[in-house]
Formats: C-alpha cells, structure tokens, sequence
C-alpha cells in the first residue's frame, strides 16, 4: 500500500499542519474577497500610468498571478519587482502595491523606501512588521492580512486583494464572479485532492507517486499558465525539499528544447509536466503537442495537466490547487517536513549579522 493511502502515516510527516492551510485555501480566498472589498483606499484611479507590486518569494507570487491573469485587461502597464532596486519610471504616477507577508522581508523595505523618495505612496499588504509602521507613520493604505501562515500558502491574501483593488480603481473589470468561481473550485479540487481519496482517485497522490524520485520540470504558456508553473516550482522547493525547473512556451521552443537530446543527463532524472489552459493559443497548443513527443522520443516520461473551470481565474486556481497538493504529497513521499524553509531562515540569520 502507498504511503500516501496511509492518513496517520500523513500527520506524522506534517507537524507543523500545512495540509490544513491548503485544505482552507477557499476560505482564504473568501475572506481575502472580503478584504479587498473592504479595506481603505486613499488614492483614486486617475493620473496612474502603471502598476508595480513589490515583493519577494510567497509575497510576490499574487502579484506575478495578478500580471498574467490581468495580461490583456489592465489598462495600464503592470510590473512585478522581486529585487532591492525600482525601475527608472516609478514616480508619483505609479500604483505602487509593496507586499510583504512578515513585513521585515528588507528586499521589499529597501525597494519601498526607494519608491517613497520618488513621491509614490504605496498601498501595503501585510501582517504587520516594519512596513506595517513605516506606512502607518507615513499615512499610507495598510491592507491587512491575517498573520501566522508560511508566505506561500497565503496566495489568497495577495491576489484577490490586489484584483479588487485594481477593479475598484477602474483599472481592470470587477473579478467577483471569477473570484466567486475559483471559490468553488477551489473548494471541489481540495476534496478530490484530499487525503481522504486513494491513490487512484486522487490526482495530487498519483502525481506526487509520478514524480517521487526524479527532478520535476514544469511548462506552462505565457502570459498565464506559466505563472503557474512557476508557482509549482516553488512548492516543489520549499514544501517537498526539491529542486525543480521552470519554463514558458513559446519561448522555450527557441533555446531549451535543444537541450532535451538523447544526450541529455535529465533523460534519467527528469519527468516532465505540461500545464494546459483552454485560452492556450492554438499555435502554442500546437507547439506543445511536437514539444511533448521531442521529449518523449528521448526517453523521459511526459504528463499534462488540464485546467479545469470556465473563467480564466477559476482555472488557474485549479492548477494551483492541484499543485499545491502534489507539493505537500512529494514531502510525505520524501519524508520532508512541508512546512519548515531551514535553509531560507539560515540565509537570513547570516544577512542579518553581516
């Protein structure tokens, strides 16, 4: 019997409850709605000429969720700054979202301060911390999320958030009735991927089975999808242990391709996953379909995953869902606790004496 069919098995190798906060993700994503519905926004939309969110790791990735999804409805140029610096056009005319679930991440303090001395005022999303008081005392927005999560699994409190705002600015259509259905699927996927389904009937278990052993490379079409690829990249690392490769089509059909050759030292290590999308335009679906069988002819394993819903937010969170369960799965499979980041908390102990 698998491991992954064994539910005390399941809670020994998560102490610290992660699978709870992915089970609560459609709660989350309610309560986020509401808080993006609710919270005090001092700005108007006229004169902004851009959007920049800043922010690292788990922080930033509703906002790289926001500029896929929001590709081609935001009526403005938007940005994601993962970095200590700021673009050259970052001024008063920029909608400056600063995310920082802990609010200490000094990437995101440094590249805020840097954007306060160019006369933006920035709209904060945060626990609380040292942004939270910089803010504060400079009289900017706070949007208030709720504390005690690792950052990655707190993704509803960065997206839904900023979508809200964004329409409530009227600078992209009102989400509610996306937000209302990735609600649900969120909530039908964290049923079927629950620990109380078998390996047959579990597409998160018999994913994690899939992959236990090999490197996960993950391909996803611009501009959306494959911001879900590299959301399922980062749960590999930080909730199964794992190194895992990222990539978008079409772009990588004009460099990374060549690397996958008879040659190749991934052809024994690797197992390769397409992430597929309705919206995919029909050349890139084309692209994936030849892409698959050049991998496949060299001998790695090839698997697709299929987004599920009707809006495109819906779907996206149903690869998301599904990710995030496969992630927490692969932890059980290698014996990882998902929840501790050790070597994250090393890095920055080591920062914070030199």
């Amino acid at each position: 019997m698998s491991l992954l069919n064994d539910a005390e098995v399941i809670a020994a190798g998560d102490p610290e409850g992660m699978l709870d906060h992915l089970t609560g993700f459609s709660s989350q994503l309610r309560e986020a709605a509401g808080i993006g519905e609710d919270c005090v926004i001092s700005r108007s939309g006229s004169g902004i000429s851009s959007v920049v969110v800043l922010g690292m790791g788990g922080s930033a990735i509703g906002g790289e969720f926001g500029q896929g999804y929001l590709y081609d409805r935001l009526r403005v140029p938007m940005q994601v700054v993962r970095d200590y610096c700021l673009p050259a056009h970052v001024g008063p005319d920029t909608l400056v979202i600063t995310s920082s679930y802990s609010g200490n991440t000094e990437e995101t303090l440094e590249s805020y301060s840097r954007a306060v001395s160019r006369g933006a005022k920035p709209i904060c999303f945060t626990t609380g911390g040292e942004l939270a008081r910089r803010a504060n005392e400079a009289g900017h927005d706070v949007v208030a999320i709720a504390p005690g999560l690792p950052p990655r699994a707190a993704l509803g409190y960065s997206l839904v958030p900023l979508l809200r705002i964004l329409g409530r600015l009227g600078l992209a259509p009102d989400p509610s009735s996306e937000i209302d259905e990735g609600i649900e699927m969120a909530t039908k996927l964290a049923e079927e991927c629950g620990v109380a389904r078998d390996l047959n009937s579990n597409p998160a278990k018999n994913l994690a089975e899939w992959l236990h052993g090999h490197v996960p490379v993950v391909y996803g079409s611009a501009p959306w999808v494959s911001v879900v690829a590299t959301r399922w990249c980062g749960q590999f690392s930080e909730n199964a242990k794992v190194v895992a490769h990222g990539n978008e089509l079409p772009e990588m059909n004009h460099n990374e391709i060549v690397g996958w050759s008879a040659h190749s030292p991934l052809t024994d290590m690797a197992r390769v996953l397409f992430l597929r999308d309705s919206e995919d335009h029909t050349r890139v679906a084309r692209r994936i379909e030849i892409t698959r069988e050049s991998i496949a002819s060299t001998g790695v394993l090839v698997r697709s995953i299929e987004s599920r819903g009707v809006s495109r937010l819906a779907r996206l969170l149903s690869l998301v869902v599904v990710g995030d369960f496969t992630s927490f799965y692969l932890a059980i499979l290698n014996g990882a606790d998902p929840t501790p980041v050790l070597p994250i908390d090393k890095l920055k102990s080591a920062l914070a004496e030199s």
